[in-house]
């Protein structure tokens, strides 16, 4: 047992995986989940009026480390001129339970999210899917965008975003690496968007339904992954399928299903499957190319659990990171 452990700052996490390398993690985590070989669970602790901090653990089983990660949410901190979101993790030994690293987390949770997200598309797309609108252009877009180009031969993104000249420079700076177009589309015009994508994922801190179902094509596959409302209630109601991570964590906190509960028109009897479900066997994913699927998902553990540990390994074998003393 080392008298220390090790610190790793942002920059030193995000040198460890590439995106092609996270989401075979992420897939094996998902897969292992499936099967009862993860533990974990997580739950939101209300700080004030709008924030949240959420703890989430998790093992895999066979793994030598288990993860605590915290998340908070503080929506009015860009007024604060501070990030909504940060994030942290804390790595422990499974045979004994002494913490071995500390790491800071916005950079993996970001990268484990869009891998997660590839690894449901790839699921749950129809055959073929080639194109893709993205809402928000911040780095949860952005690394969509890259985890997306790994799995899927895409020929056109659209990225839409409030700030269109945010959405302007991503689709700049991303389209001559990525080999395909992608074009920042003007909010208002987002419906032109939707209307030609195989893919459609909501990745905002907005809180307004910036989807129609009339807009979605035949086949289309929404994944709606931001903390507020960003879907009209009907592209829930109307879906062919309705996939959700964890019916315990989301139906509480998705706003769109809050909404709907309250008026009686959407409940866990109407949810198709959880993912792990349909991951192994026990629920068909997609039946028919034409199905519109919906995807909801707040995240849970099986990712993390084979994503940090491999963090740590590389980082040790590398020499990143700075060892801080034990003293207990």
């Amino acid at each position: 047992m080392s008298e220390t452990w090790l610190y790793l700052t942002e920059a030193e996490v995000a040198q460890t995986l590439s995106v092609a390398e996270a989401i075979e993690l992420a897939e094996k985590g998902i897969r292992a989940d499936a099967v009862g070989q993860v533990v974990g669970d997580k739950f939101y602790m209300t700080v004030g009026p709008h924030g949240f901090i959420k703890p989430f653990a998790g093992y895999l089983a066979g793994e030598d480390y288990a993860y605590v990660k915290t998340f908070s949410f503080f929506p009015g901190n860009p007024q604060r001129g501070k990030p909504t979101t940060s994030s942290l993790v804390l790595l422990f030994e499974a045979e004994t339970g002494l913490p071995v690293c500390v790491m800071e987390a916005g950079w993996v949770t970001t990268l484990k999210t869009a891998a997660s997200s590839t690894v449901t598309a790839q699921a749950l797309a129809r055959p073929g899917a080639d194109t893709v609108v993205i809402f928000g252009a911040g780095q949860q877009g952005e690394m969509h965008l890259r985890a997306l180009a790994e799995r899927f031969a895409l020929r056109q993104a659209w990225v839409v975003d409030v700030d269109h000249a945010r959405a302007a420079a991503l689709a700049r700076t991303w389209a001559p690496r990525l080999g395909f177009p992608i074009e920042a589309v003007p909010y208002a015009d987002r419906a032109a968007a939707v209307q030609q994508a195989d893919l459609v994922l909501t990745l905002t801190t907005g809180d307004e339904p910036m989807v129609r179902y009339e807009w979605l094509k035949p086949g289309a596959l929404v994944l709606k992954l931001g903390s507020y409302q960003e879907l009209e209630l009907e592209v829930i109601t109307r879906a062919d399928k309705v996939v959700v991570d964890r019916w315990k964590y989301v139906g509480p906190r998705v706003p769109e299903l809050r909404m709907l509960a309250e008026q009686g028109r959407f409940g866990p009897q109407q949810v198709h499957a959880e993912w792990p479900d349909i991951v192994a066997g026990r629920a068909p994913g997609r039946e028919r190319d034409d199905e519109i699927i919906v995807y909801i998902a707040l995240g849970i553990w099986g990712e993390y659990a084979a994503l940090l540990p491999e963090v740590y390994r590389r980082a040790v074998a590398q020499g990143l990171g700075t060892r801080l003393p034990r003293t207990v």
